[in-house]
């Protein structure tokens, strides 16, 4: 069985924000504590997030924080 899904059973093939389902075709793997800021690609630091809009607002938020410097 492939890493995402692995992933993805794991969170019962839901997104892990919204709890919407998540689809391998349509939607992504995410890692939670980014590899820039010294996350690891270890599936403890993988989820499922559906593309849009979990994943479209945490890239955002990602974004938005290395602006601000944090």
């Amino acid at each position: 069985m492939r890493t995402r899904e692995r992933v993805a059973l794991a969170h019962g093939y839901r997104c892990a924000r919204c709890g919407r389902v998540w689809v391998s075709s349509r939607d992504q793997i995410d890692h939670i504590v980014p590899l820039e800021q010294g996350g690891s690609n270890d599936e403890s630091n993988l989820q499922p997030l559906c593309t849009d809009p979990c994943h479209k607002l945490k890239t955002a938020e990602e974004q938005k924080a290395r602006f601000e410097g944090y």
